[in-house]
């Protein structure tokens, strides 16, 4: 059982030691603006296991080599990983602003907005960690109101459940979204110009054109080599799966 213990931590220790040898690998290409080698090996450690700080530099790594759709694609894999990172959240507003399409938003109203980017300050994990902290803490303030000698204290640890029991609740909800937003399989990025035809079918009529970078909402997937797809202003129609990727 020991040796096993030991062959373990080897092996553990190589794939730890291989992964830094090749990030650190595509860092140094990157900064010395071979950035499709950086983006090859970006790929590669991503092949071995997803995380948003690598989706962020292969996103930069196309940014520079102009290729605006997958960085778009990439920066939203980080975003949809660490949706409270100021840096990715950047990036990718730089990235769309590079965009032919100027689609509206959808949550563009004020209070939309504001809701959005709140939930958008942490991940599900960051949500889950706040609540149970605040769970723990909401029981101190129990404690207090039962066992409390002074009444100010008691009134005052009464506030605090109602006001602790609220946040245990709205983080439980944040944290929920988040999840429901990581599992969302309907989102896509364009990759390529493509027109967006009435039917699923070439011979439909083009009822628009999308090109790169555009972000899209899969509405019927239903079939295999057509999509209906949407967008945040309202407009739909059916596209060729090729030209789009899931985020």
């Amino acid at each position: 059982m020991r040796r096993l213990i030991v062959i373990y931590c080897f092996l553990f220790g190589v794939l730890t030691s291989s992964f830094a040898q090749s990030k650190a690998d595509a860092d140094s290409a990157y900064q010395k603006g071979k950035y499709e080698t950086a983006a090859r090996i970006y790929e590669q450690l991503l092949s071995h296991g997803e995380n948003a700080y690598l989706y962020y530099n292969l996103g930069n790594a196309y940014y520079r080599m102009h290729d605006i759709a997958h960085a778009i694609l990439n920066y939203e894999r980080a975003a949809l990983r660490e949706p409270g990172n100021s840096d990715i959240r950047f990036n990718l507003a730089l990235a769309r602003s590079k965009t032919e399409d100027k689609v509206a938003d959808s949550d563009q109203f004020f209070i939309f907005y504001w809701f959005h980017s709140l939930v958008n300050a942490h991940n599900t994990d960051g949500w889950a960690r706040m609540a149970l902290i605040v769970f723990v803490i909401m029981l101190v303030a129990i404690l207090l109101f039962f066992f409390g000698r002074v009444s100010l204290l008691r009134r005052i640890s009464s506030y605090a459940v109602v006001l602790l029991f609220i946040c245990v609740v709205l983080f439980n909800v944040f944290a929920l979204i988040q999840r429901n937003e990581f599992l969302d399989k309907t989102r896509a990025i364009v990759m390529q110009t493509v027109p967006v035809k009435s039917t699923p079918d070439n011979s439909g009529n083009t009822l628009f054109t999308l090109h790169p970078g555009t972000k899209v909402k899969i509405s019927d997937n239903s079939m295999t080599n057509w999509k209906e797809v949407s967008l945040s202003d309202g407009k739909k129609g059916w596209l060729s799966k090729s030209a789009i990727e899931l985020i």
